[in-house]
């Protein structure tokens, strides 16, 4: 599994996310359905941010340490300043948001899950991988 794990879990979430929505409105009201996918949203962009100052700055070959550190202190007051703000909002539903900041989470175990059941990681013959 490599980056393009994280980029499919990325889009897996706000996929589930926007579907699961309306439903989530329906069946638990109005506010616990906008709190998922705002929670959702949230954990996308922290994901996001956390991806991009990974590979700034551990990145083999060419570094930039200045943009990571600044894409870092940038993030944790503004990003973590806003889930603040969304937490303390009386209109959203705080289970709601933990759903949906917990979507990442959940979408990477059942990614990871499936494809270590699938075996699709494993070379099944390593010669037939060779340019």
């Amino acid at each position: 599994m490599g980056l393009e794990f994280i980029d499919r879990v990325i889009k897996t979430t706000l996929i589930f996310a926007v579907f699961a929505t309306p439903f989530l409105i329906l069946y638990f009201g109005y506010s616990f359905g906008i709190s998922v996918l705002i929670g959702a949203v949230w954990g996308v962009l922290n994901l996001l941010a956390i991806k991009f100052v990974i590979i700034s700055m551990v990145k083999p070959g060419k570094r930039n340490l200045k943009l990571g550190l600044a894409v870092l202190f940038f993030k944790i007051p503004v990003l973590y300043g806003i889930g603040y703000l969304l937490l303390t909002w009386d209109f959203l539903s705080v289970g709601g948001l933990l759903w949906g900041f917990s979507g990442i989470l959940i979408v990477s175990v059942l990614k990871g899950l499936s494809r270590s059941l699938l075996k699709m990681d494993k070379n099944v013959n390593p010669r037939e991988n060779r340019a």
